[in-house]
């Protein structure tokens, strides 16, 4: 698998987790804990971060992981919010 396509994987799964953290952590302890995951992640990539080459590929990456990664947790936030009681 490309490193691009597991980045952006990677990004999906790290904003859909924010439902998770949020509900399991409550809306007290939320930053702490999704701060861990996000830390957890992007430690993760160190591996693959080598394969990647600059260019402009690369720079369309870096721009849309947050963008990608946000509208999940939007998304995910939405879905878990509205389950806690």
């Amino acid at each position: 698998m490309r490193p691009e396509l597991k980045e952006l994987l990677l990004a999906s799964m790290l904003g859909l987790l924010a439902g998770p953290v949020y509900w399991a952590a409550g809306p007290s302890r939320f930053l702490s804990w999704y701060a861990c995951v996000l830390a957890a992640g992007v430690l993760s990539t160190a591996g693959w971060l080598k394969g990647l080459r600059p260019g402009k590929g690369a720079w369309l990456l870096w721009l849309l992981w947050p963008v990608l990664s946000g509208a999940c947790a939007f998304f995910s936030l939405a879905v878990f919010g509205a389950l806690r009681p």
